[in-house]
């Protein structure tokens, strides 16, 4: 299996995709032959993968991480973040002044600094910030609580190296997204220093997947609600899943720090990324939210070949640039 399936899964979806376009044409008006082949390969990926244990579901995505020439452009170093693996990203030129923390996403089954490093990497050369990459804790040998005690703990350590909570910046995918929500949520509650701001692509903040678009664009999208509620149920564990912080959608927002919010139109978590910056909004956070049209989930992923990676990939940095310029940027979200 391994890299012999990844290929025949390649070759087979690329085919499949070029008959289908050629009889129907391209399943979204905008999507490239090049986009809509890829969205169908890591959709067949998924379906095959779900149904295997969770390290071979690791693994598996692991050996799809490829060299980039962001990746080359900037220095990693694994670091103790406070018991929690991590890895530094730095680009050239960053002073250790401001701090991006990164939250993968993969579901909280999979993921790391391997499979997210050129977006992490894009993130520290687009920002010119060091970038703090987090490997909290998968499910289901870790459920819930654990992702969201690594990242505190991870941010504690950071802020004892003199690093100051206004200079701090969280960011994360999917199920990274909504840890971010939680871990602020969790900080909030505990009385401690909240970081500057987060920047969210796509946070899953309902782990019940009970919005419109989780079925409504399965068609377009590479993942279904099938296979979210079973990710879900193995980091759900024992623990209620309207927990607030397993499903941030059920938490009380109120004083959390500015959050810029990024969701595709044709994506899964489309109706996640629209209703937690409304219930954001409606709790008093400055909330910002940009819906790219026709954009799949994480999109922003798929690397330099792709513009529209580039291009998303560019606004994040721009607002990760506001979330840390200070007050007055942050005073200005809206």
């Amino acid at each position: 299996m391994g890299r012999l399936s990844i290929l025949s899964t390649l070759m087979g979806t690329s085919f499949a995709t070029a008959a289908r376009r050629l009889k129907h044409g391209p399943l979204r008006p905008g999507w490239s032959f090049k986009y809509e082949a890829t969205v169908a390969f890591m959709k067949a990926t998924n379906e095959r993968i779900v149904q295997l244990d969770a390290p071979a579901q690791r693994a598996e995505m692991a050996l799809m991480s490829l060299p980039s020439s962001a990746l080359k452009r900037v220095r990693r170093e694994p670091v103790d973040a406070g018991g929690v693996p991590a890895e530094w990203f730095t680009p050239p030129g960053a002073t250790g002044d401001e701090v991006v923390v990164y939250l993968h996403g993969g579901s909280y089954v999979f993921g790391s600094t391997r499979t997210h490093g050129d977006l992490i990497a894009r993130i520290a050369l687009g920002t010119g910030a060091r970038v703090l990459g987090l490997n909290y804790r998968l499910a289901p040998e870790h459920p819930f609580p654990a992702p969201v005690e690594d990242t505190l703990s991870a941010y504690r350590w950071l802020l004892s190296t003199g690093v100051k909570p206004e200079r701090v910046a969280f960011c994360g995918d999917s199920a990274g997204g909504g840890l971010s929500i939680a871990a602020l949520v969790a900080l909030r509650d505990r009385g401690e220093p909240l970081p500057a701001g987060a920047v969210l692509i796509a946070p899953w903040v309902d782990l019940e997947c009970s919005g419109e678009s989780v079925v409504a664009h399965e068609r377009f999208d590479w993942g279904d609600k099938r296979m979210l509620l079973h990710w879900a149920k193995w980091y759900v564990g024992d623990a209620d899943v309207r927990n607030p912080l397993v499903s941030p959608w059920y938490a009380d927002l109120r004083g959390l720090p500015p959050l810029f919010v990024h969701v595709g139109s044709a994506e899964l978590q489309h109706d996640d990324g629209v209703r937690i910056t409304g219930k954001a909004r409606a709790a008093g956070v400055k909330a910002h939210l940009e819906v790219w049209p026709e954009m799949v989930h994480n999109f922003q992923t798929f690397g330099e070949a792709f513009p529209e990676s580039v291009h998303a990939t560019a606004k994040l940095c721009e607002h990760l640039r506001s979330v840390l310029g200070g007050a007055e940027a942050r005073a200005n979200v809206g």
